[in-house]
């Protein structure tokens, strides 16, 4: 349950991929701390159901990997509320293939929802941030950002490349007083893994394995993965910048 804190009171925050998982519930822990939050989701009637059911939250259809939807989400949002303080790039897609069974299509999907989308929402909302000296970008990569992982090299080097690019993005955002990092969860219980689960021969033995990855011995929450978000968000993190956060249940300690 979300502490009684009010660390985003009349604050704006966007949350892409914000209608399930990690995102829906950074959402509701950015609302319950005082933000009006917006859901930016590729699947607006899922993000519309959300942000209905979350107080102070609104929603709109959203695809992070066109930049014309993302100019014109950044825009609807300034247009009703004036700023935005808070970017979540949450949004993103994975792909189970070794590299010899890696279709370019493919690829190129993975990239431009996972690496390509981050760069332009970051481009986006980064001038208004950029123009008051305040504001945070946090963005959800991936313990694939820091380790590799078989059949996932797509997914990897996408994730690596959003925490090369977080570090570069705070560093050009630090002068001015805005802040950029990342988290880094590794498997979480959210309907993406459960749908790759359910792809499995033995889903039941694939979840127990993911769990049994991670030294902690079992899979995340999403709302612990999103109060690592928050707080990388929040004030209480001023001077943290450029990091890229293992929220990961020890695997990267391994």
């Amino acid at each position: 349950m979300a502490p009684s804190l009010a660390r985003f009171l009349d604050r704006v925050a966007l949350v892409t991929g914000g209608a399930s998982g990690i995102g829906l519930a950074t959402v509701r822990r950015l609302s319950a701390e005082g933000a009006r939050t917006w859901i930016g989701d590729l699947d607006g009637a899922a993000a519309a159901r959300a942000a209905a059911e979350t107080p102070n939250a609104a929603s709109l259809q959203m695809d992070v990997a066109n930049e014309e939807s993302v100019a014109d989400s950044v825009a609807a949002i300034l247009a009703a509320e004036g700023r935005i303080d808070v970017l979540v790039n949450n949004a993103g897609v994975v792909l189970g293939a070794p590299v010899w069974d890696t279709a370019l299509v493919d690829w190129n999907r993975v990239l431009s929802v996972n690496l390509t989308g981050p760069f332009l929402c970051t481009r986006a909302v980064l001038p208004g941030m950029v123009e008051r000296r305040s504001g945070a970008v946090v963005s959800t990569a991936s313990d694939a950002a820091l380790v590799g992982w078989p059949d996932q090299a797509a997914y990897c080097a996408s994730k690596a490349g959003l925490a090369a690019f977080t570090r570069a993005a705070a560093l050009d955002a630090a002068p001015h007083g805005v802040r950029v990092n990342c988290v880094c969860p590794a498997f979480t219980d959210t309907p993406l893994l459960r749908s790759w689960v359910d792809g499995m021969a033995e889903p039941e033995s694939a979840m127990a394995e993911a769990a049994g990855t991670q030294p902690l011995g079992r899979v995340a929450r999403p709302e612990e993965i999103a109060a690592a978000i928050v707080y990388l968000a929040s004030d209480e993190a001023s001077f943290v910048t450029g990091v890229a956060l293992p929220v990961d249940g020890g695997v990267t300690a391994a």
